[in-house]
């Protein structure tokens, strides 16, 4: 008897996607709502399933998803998980002998990442990290991660994006001119400030 295997994200995303288009296409004599109505309710779905419904991302970012999730999730796998925390597990753990290969791998892309984004943050004030940490580990609406670091939702869809290809750079899944770009696209989305006072 085999062990049910865990739903990826991709898998997660996809069936929530067909649930709603099938309730959307429900014959029932019921209002389903104005189209501003429908629209409020696409605001506030998780971010990667807003996006792959709009065709705005792909395999690659919806893997690079699933490997910053499988890491973070490896890292801190109890409690409440904040980016902060988890680098401070980060700097403490060690020894990845305790892990698969596949989710070691991924521990070591996601902290190199991390560390990237933190020190960028540190002296420009760029919140890819906080993005990326709010879109794919807590399932944040667009609409409330934009509030949060503000700026307005297509910068904070064009930052989810970025982030996403920016980590699918660092994790190899994509080489050569593509990425080159991809890393460029990653440090333009927002303005690059030099942090200020103490």
């Amino acid at each position: 008897m085999s062990r049910k295997q865990p739903v990826s994200l991709s898998t997660r995303i996809l069936r929530d996607i067909a649930i709603v288009e099938a309730e959307a296409r429900s014959t029932e004599p019921q209002d389903v709502g104005t189209g501003f109505t429908i629209i409020k309710l696409q605001r506030h779905q998780p971010p990667l399933a807003t996006l792959v419904a709009k065709n705005a991302i792909g395999a690659v970012e919806v893997q690079a998803a699933e490997q910053i999730a499988l890491a973070v999730n490896s890292m801190a796998p109890r409690g409440i998980l904040r980016a902060i925390d988890l680098e401070k597990i980060a700097r403490s753990r060690q020894n990845d002998n305790e892990w698969p290969a596949h989710v070691a791998f991924a521990v070591r892309n996601y902290q190199a990442w991390q560390k990237h984004w933190t020190t960028e943050r540190h002296f420009t004030g760029n919140p890819m990290l906080q993005v990326i940490w709010s879109a794919v580990v807590d399932e944040r609406p667009i609409s409330v991660i934009a509030q949060e670091i503000g700026h307005g939702r297509h910068k904070t869809t064009t930052a989810i994006i970025a982030g996403l290809r920016h980590y699918a750079t660092w994790a190899k899944m994509v080489t050569g001119t593509q990425a080159i770009r991809w890393i460029a696209e990653a440090h333009k989305v927002f303005d690059r400030r030099l942090a200020t006072g103490g």
